[in-house]
C-alpha cells in the first residue's frame, strides 16, 4: 500500500490534499445535479451529452482512491528490499516476505462485516 512505503508526514499531505481537494470536487461534479458529470443536470451541460448515476457512491468514492493510489504508487516506485536493494540494484528474485497474521485478517474482516451491517 502506499501508507507503509512513504513517509508519515507525506501520507498526511497527501490524505488532506485527497480530502480537502480532490474528493470534494470528484463528488460534486457526480452527485450535485449542477455537476458536468451528473446524469440529472441539464442535456446541454452534459458532459459528452451523457450523465453517470452513482449507485450508493461507489463509483466516485473507489474510482478517486483507486486513482490515486495509481498515481501515488507509480510515483513511489516498487518496495526498496523487496526488487530492488538499497543502491537501486534490481535482485536476482523478489526477497520473500513472511505472510500476514490470519487472525488478524479474519478480526478485520469480522470488524467490517459488523460495521458495515
Amino acid at each position: 500500500t502506499v501508507a507503509e512505503r512513504c513517509k508519515f508526514e507525506a501520507y498526511i499531505a497527501y490524505s488532506l490534499m485527497l480530502t480537502g481537494f480532490v474528493y470534494p470536487v470528484v463528488a460534486h461534479s457526480i452527485w450535485s445535479s449542477s455537476g458536468f458529470l451528473s446524469a440529472f443536470t441539464d442535456d446541454e451541460n452534459k458532459f459528452l451529452g451523457s450523465g453517470m448515476i452513482d449507485f450508493a457512491g461507489s463509483g466516485v468514492v473507489h474510482m478517486t482512491g483507486g486513482f490515486t493510489a495509481l498515481c501515488a504508487a507509480k510515483i513511489l516506485g516498487p518496495r526498496i528490499g523487496r526488487f530492488y536493494d538499497r543502491k537501486g540494484n534490481e535482485l536476482p528474485e523478489p526477497v520473500h516476505f513472511n505472510p500476514h497474521s490470519v487472525p488478524l485478517q479474519a478480526l478485520g474482516t469480522f470488524i467490517l462485516w459488523v460495521g458495515w451491517y
